[in-house]
């Protein structure tokens, strides 16, 4: 895998802030290229690089450098946003455990996991109702530990486990493990030993605190209780436990973590001080540092303080702004759009992807955590085939030809779903039926063709027996639609499967 150079880190991010002009350009044509001397320097009247702007007043280039500062912030910002997302969400995992378990164990031993399916009452961002979840956080300083499934012979799981800047850095699911038991060892990145027995892979996180999602499918609500059952039985036990079941570990206490909230940063320049911090625990990877050397100038970085100098706060506020506003430019306009669809990169969720620095900040605002390609692809659509946006005065159709079903590696019990939800907020829309998906596992009725046909309007239809084709719609306002892939074929995991335009119909 390649590593991201600082050229190509720091092109990102001026390029996506909208704030480095033709920097993007000006890297290619200078990659390889002898650095400007007194021989070969432009011409007169060209650019000249040893001769620019010598008499300016000082108030210009003081206005020069709070520009040149609002740029770094911006891309600083960029860089940071996860890192202080993950502190977020590790605080409130923490929280929740402390608050619903009471004195049932340490949080940093054990998965959090939901019992029931996500519902209307659901807070978060674009819920999944395919899988019940579970999560745990992890501090591989205080001990390697261990990850026990068992047997899950029979439907899809899996455990992303994501370091503290929200990238995957490794999978244990039946895409990768396939369905038998078996304990894998999870440790930071400065651990060394070998293999100990009865563990059947190692696992090298990329920084010492990570967390875990745990997913298992799911097939309709009967079925809950048979992955409940599963979730009871998936353990993390500290490496020397589960050596001598004697022996005791003493993990982090969470009262300490949770004296400093993060949830009460009201301010740009409060996101990145505890980002900062958060930094300092978990050092960004190696080939980040030309990067991070590049930002530090204006205070952000693992453990730089920022001091309270009203230019430099002002510069960070400014750089904060303009990066919210290309956050918002790539989430509108950001990923190819094919048939209605926003199509996702197939390297998103990696480090050395081009663009990774904003789409990582944009995409973990939008919806915490990612998957890559291979795992699974969200597909979006705001708006029809003709470029209208999704709205529930409005009946729509979303056929499928029998070659436009997502391609799904069912050996891995891939699946797919159909998840409608309301446009202003990313949540689910109440309906008599409390149905908010359509998924792969339905009852659903094909055509003589093969082809398949979703019905997305508010009542039901006529035809009973197309009850499982329908997708029930608000009646009024604005809505989108997620494709979610999980395990699919080929021509999804390359990038080259397109879902077919919706057709309204009235």
């Amino acid at each position: 895998m390649r590593a991201p150079t600082r050229s190509h880190l720091l092109t990102t991010c001026l390029f996506l802030c909208g704030l480095a002009g033709s920097a993007a350009n000006a890297t290619a044509e200078f990659a390889g290229r002898e650095l400007a001397t007194r021989q070969n320097v432009a011409a007169p009247g060209q650019w000249n690089p040893l001769h620019l702007h010598k008499d300016v007043a000082a108030d210009t280039a003081r206005a020069y450098r709070r520009d040149f500062d609002t740029q770094l912030a911006a891309a600083g910002y960029l860089y940071a946003l996860p890192a202080y997302l993950h502190a977020k969400q590790r605080y409130e995992f923490l929280y929740n455990f402390t608050r619903y378990m009471g004195e049932r164990g340490n949080p940093f031993g054990q998965f959090l996991s939901v019992r029931t399916p996500a519902s209307i009452k659901t807070t978060d961002t674009m819920p999944n109702n395919d899988t019940l979840y579970g999560a745990a956080f992890l501090d591989l300083k205080a001990s390697p530990m261990v990850l026990s499934v068992p047997d899950i012979p029979d439907r899809y799981y899996s455990f992303t486990l994501i370091d503290a800047y929200f990238y995957p850095f490794a999978y244990v699911g039946s895409r990768t493990m396939g369905q038998k038991a078996g304990h894998y060892l999870i440790v930071g990145p400065d651990w060394n030993g070998p293999r100990p027995p009865g563990i059947r892979e190692v696992v090298r996180a990329t920084t010492p605190s990570i967390n875990i999602y745990q997913r298992i499918y799911f097939r309709n609500l009967d079925d809950v209780p048979a992955v409940v059952k599963l979730q009871d039985q998936i353990r993390l036990t500290p490496l020397a436990t589960f050596l001598d079941p004697a022996v005791r570990v003493a993990l982090p206490d969470p009262a300490a973590i949770l004296r400093d909230n993060p949830l009460l940063a009201r301010d740009p320049v409060q996101v990145l001080r505890i980002a900062n911090r958060y930094m300092a625990e978990n050092p960004p990877p190696r080939e980040d540092r030309g990067f991070l050397d590049y930002i530090a100038p204006v205070g952000v970085g693992p453990g730089l303080e920022i001091t309270d100098d009203p230019q430099r706060l002002e510069a960070l506020r400014a750089g904060a702004t303009a990066a919210d506003h290309a956050m918002t430019a790539l989430l509108l306009d950001g990923f190819p759009v094919r048939n209605g669809w926003q199509i996702p990169p197939v390297n998103i969720g990696r480090r050395d992807a081009p663009g990774s620095i904003a789409t990582q900040a944009m995409i973990q605002l939008r919806s915490i955590g990612i998957n890559h390609a291979e795992e699974a692809t969200y597909y979006t659509a705001y708006a029809d085939g003709a470029g209208r946006p999704l709205n529930g005065g409005h009946r729509y159709t979303l056929t499928f030809r029998a070659d436009e079903i997502p391609p799904l590696l069912k050996e891995k019990f891939g699946f797919w779903s159909l998840t409608l939800y309301d446009r202003t907020n990313g949540l689910f829309v109440d309906n008599p039926r409390h149905k908010y998906l359509v998924r792969s596992a339905d009852p659903l009725v094909f055509g003589r063709d093969g082809s398949l046909t979703l019905l997305i309007q508010p009542e039901p239809p006529a035809d009973p027996a197309l009850a499982a084709n329908w997708l029930p719609a608000p009646a009024a306002g604005d809505f989108m639609l997620n494709l979610r892939v999980f395990v699919g074929g080929p021509a999804v995991v390359a990038g080259s499967y397109t879902p077919p335009p919706l057709i309204r119909r009235e």
